[in-house]
């Protein structure tokens, strides 16, 4: 049954690793390791009377650390990840509260432990520490959405301090990673992307200004929970595997889709970020892909109303035209059932 369980943690860590690499997150080499509390009047568990009186010394676990760049920042974020993996039963208001309630404490002491920082954030000055909870459903039968469980928790319980931050990767979100990491491999064994070679763009905003080399930049943790993650590659020129002859791809936009695609403005208000971030003008190569479990089965037809929705408020300008119809619209195969009559029309081999 020990072995069991263990195999059981295993797989939320195996998942995590597996995902964020793809992402340009790196994993800090010290991993399962517990750090001592120093504000450990605020975080030591209170003793029950039974138990026998005395001092001990509280300590916070340290179950994996990533840590990116942020370009808008301008710093290292570090990502200290509970690695939760839960059955279907299993997944609770009470235990996604109490591990809550965990991470706020551990990150809150990490961000003045001279220990953690001798495990971890020994390389950089300029950084910020946040709490990830992973929430893996192994069983893969997880079908309530989330968010109810969080209905129930009152923030102002979880202890999180002022200026403390922490993210929550859930079954479903998880999935959608996982589609696009296999995604990824598909299009790479077909020599449409590149198995190195490529970032996540950040253009330059009002209020923020992007930092860093443009081909080294990673996904951040607000894009992976956004409602699209968007790809970009550089000159790419692959090989054919069989002849070895090179063709020249030049740059690409591959932007994974992560809602049903329910309504025309969805897609609208997706050009519209296309064309503010030069995406559309530009003469990289564009492709969408839906990868929402259950996308709307009249996605594909939403899709191509909202080009003329679009189109109509510039005045049907041809060049827009033009960009929008260059655009290939489609699911991984893995996405969809091999048989939806609905979906065989519109699915991107």
């Amino acid at each position: 049954m020990a072995g069991e369980t263990i195999n059981i943690a295993e797989c939320a860590r195996k998942v995590s690793e597996d995902i964020f690499s793809y992402f340009k997150w790196e994993l800090m080499p010290v991993t399962d390791v517990n750090f001592k509390c120093h504000k450990e009047d605020r975080h030591k568990i209170k003793k029950k009377k039974k138990e026998k009186t005395g001092s001990f010394k509280h300590t916070h676990p340290a179950d994996s650390v990533f840590r990116y760049f942020d370009p808008y920042l301008n710093k290292y974020v570090y990502l200290h990840t509970d690695l939760k993996s839960y059955s279907k039963s299993s997944i609770s208001y009470t235990r996604i509260r109490d591990t809550l309630v965990s991470l706020a404490k551990t990150i809150d002491c990490a961000e003045g432990s001279s220990e953690w920082q001798g495990l971890y954030g020994y390389e950089h000055s300029n950084y910020e520490i946040r709490g990830l909870l992973f929430i893996y459903n192994y069983d893969h039968e997880y079908d309530r959405e989330f968010q109810q469980h969080f209905d129930k928790i009152r923030l102002e319980n979880l202890e999180i301090r002022k200026n403390q931050i922490l993210h929550v990767i859930d079954p479903a979100r998880i999935l959608l990673l996982r589609t696009i990491v296999q995604d990824l491999f598909y299009l790479i064994s077909k020599n449409e992307f590149p198995k190195s070679g490529y970032s996540f763009p950040y253009p330059d905003l009002t209020l923020h200004k992007s930092h860093g080399k443009e081909e080294d930049r990673p996904a951040t943790i607000e894009m992976l929970c956004s409602p699209y993650i968007v790809f970009q590659f550089f000159d790419f020129c692959p090989a054919d595997q069989l002849t070895g002859e090179k063709e020249f791809v030049g740059d690409g936009y591959v932007i994974y889709y992560c809602q049903k695609g329910s309504s025309e403005l969805e897609f609208v208000y997706l050009f519209d970020y296309l064309s503010k971030f030069q995406i559309l003008s530009s003469k990289a190569s564009i492709k969408i892909r839906v990868v929402h479990p259950e996308p709307d089965p009249l996605i594909k037809g939403k899709f191509e109303s909202a080009k003329h929705i679009y189109l109509m408020d510039w005045g049907n300008d041809e060049a827009r035209k033009m960009n929008l119809n260059r655009i290939e619209f489609g699911s991984p195969d893995n996405i969809l059932p091999n048989y939806s009559p609905g979906n065989l029309a519109w699915r991107v081999e």
